[in-house]
């Protein structure tokens, strides 16, 4: 798969995200105990072609990033552990899918447990959880990027809310999108089957660098 006007290093990471899309679709997503290994194998997919070195592995030193403090590296095994426990457990279970999908997405972004790609990892966790229960993968559009970025600072903050709802809104423009996918497919053919693939889809064009 190649992209026209691309670095090798973001040719590299489209091709990472398109693995890691093939990789849910075709195996995790009929998965519904997680484990640890299937967030590695996620991550492993994401990084996979940009640096097979550190693709799955946590993390060893620190990280800085300007919104927020990490957690130390030798604290991520750990934490993550108890991320998986929490996904497992019946109360996060009996949560509204899209609320779980949300948390799921900021425990991991807020552990930051890999060098690079934890938000794509996250981005795609997210989706595994959506998807698990029905829902399409969601699209964040580059013009929702700042408001995605607000509300995930918002949390670090303490008030998780809004990127809860930010999420549902998302989810919920997603489906709209599928929705007018499958009607303009009946106008057309004049039936009341849609092909799967005249249905919008999350890319690894759209997920790319960030």
């Amino acid at each position: 798969m190649a992209v026209a006007g691309k670095s090798i290093m973001e040719h590299n990471e489209i091709l990472g995200m398109d693995a890691a899309l093939k990789f849910i679709n075709q195996s995790v997503a009929y998965v519904s105990y997680f484990t640890l290994q299937d967030i590695l194998d996620i991550h492993s997919h994401v990084l996979g072609f940009v640096d097979p070195e550190v693709a799955g592995v946590f993390r060893k030193s620190q990280v800085f990033v300007s919104s927020f403090t990490t957690v130390p590296a030798n604290m991520v095994p750990g934490e993550m552990e108890e991320m998986v426990k929490w996904l497992n457990e019946e109360d996060s279970l009996l949560l509204d899918p899209i609320e779980r999908a949300a948390i799921a997405h900021y425990k991991l972004v807020s552990i930051h447990p890999f060098i690079d790609g934890n938000g794509r990892t996250a981005r795609l966790l997210m989706n595994l959880i959506l998807m698990q229960s029905g829902f399409p993968p969601v699209i964040i559009p580059v013009e929702a990027r700042s408001d995605y970025y607000d509300t995930l600072n918002a949390a670090n903050r303490g008030n998780l809310r809004p990127f809860i709802r930010f999420i549902g809104r998302q989810t919920d423009a997603t489906l709209q999108l599928y929705i007018n996918s499958a009607t303009t497919c009946d106008y057309r053919e004049g039936s009341g089957e849609c092909s799967i693939s005249t249905a919008p889809k999350i890319s690894a064009q759209q997920e790319e660098t960030w």
